[in-house]
């Protein structure tokens, strides 16, 4: 019964940083994107990074749930804390590529204007 539920928690911490991975994955090929005035590509690249975020907060909620209603809150492991360090850091990613984005996308309609 420990074994599943170590196993449980690894399997979870890995879903958070699966798609926290995927969400910077994305985010910094959508700055690649703008950054050549493709903005089509940076909203496309972008919208994608907020879904994979959108799920990888989503695993973390479940996880933190279902530690709790388990009483299991003593097992939060070294797996788990990396997985938040990594969704913090990339939350933070996230949402400054795309005011970065903004940005880009502001200076060259000033600049074509």
């Amino acid at each position: 019964m420990l074994e599943e539920r170590e196993q449980g928690t690894e399997l979870d911490s890995m879903a958070i940083i699966l798609h926290a991975g995927n969400a910077k994955s994305s985010a910094y090929e959508a700055l690649i994107e703008v950054k050549k005035n493709n903005n089509e590509l940076f909203d496309e690249k972008y919208a994608e990074a907020k879904t994979e975020m959108k799920l990888a907060h989503k695993a973390h909620a479940e996880l933190l749930r279902k530690l709790s209603s388990e009483d299991r809150m003593k097992e939060v492991d070294l797996l788990l804390v990396h997985a938040e360090g990594h969704l913090s850091s990339t939350d933070i990613a996230v949402d400054m590529i795309g005011e970065l984005g903004e940005l880009y996308k502001w200076k060259e309609t000033v600049s074509n204007g």
